[in-house]
């Protein structure tokens, strides 16, 4: 597994991410550094998600399925997930270049 899915379990697991709509409130509000969004999400969540973070100035990682994402946090079926934490941010977009 990629090290960003693993720097993404261990934040999940520290509880310094947000799912779902408390991911776009995270987003809206500032509080998430990053965002991942599943490559096989609907196209109209892509765009809302994308939209929301380009006007937000909230990176977000479109490189990875639902079940790598799912798989890495230990919860099924997320489309979408928002780290909260600017140290866990700072790692993941690191190991991503």
């Amino acid at each position: 597994m990629n090290k960003a899915l693993n720097l993404l379990g261990l934040a999940c697991r520290a509880r310094k991410t947000s799912t779902g709509e408390t991911c776009m409130h995270a987003v809206t509000s500032r509080k998430a550094c990053v965002v991942f969004l599943a490559t096989d999400a609907s196209d109209r969540t892509k765009d809302k998600v994308l939209h929301t973070c380009n006007s937000c100035g909230v990176p977000c990682v479109n490189e990875f399925s639902s079940l790598e994402i799912s798989s890495a946090i230990g919860s099924y079926g997320r489309m979408m997930i928002s780290v909260n934490d600017a140290g866990f941010a700072k790692q993941i977009l690191n190991c991503l270049k």
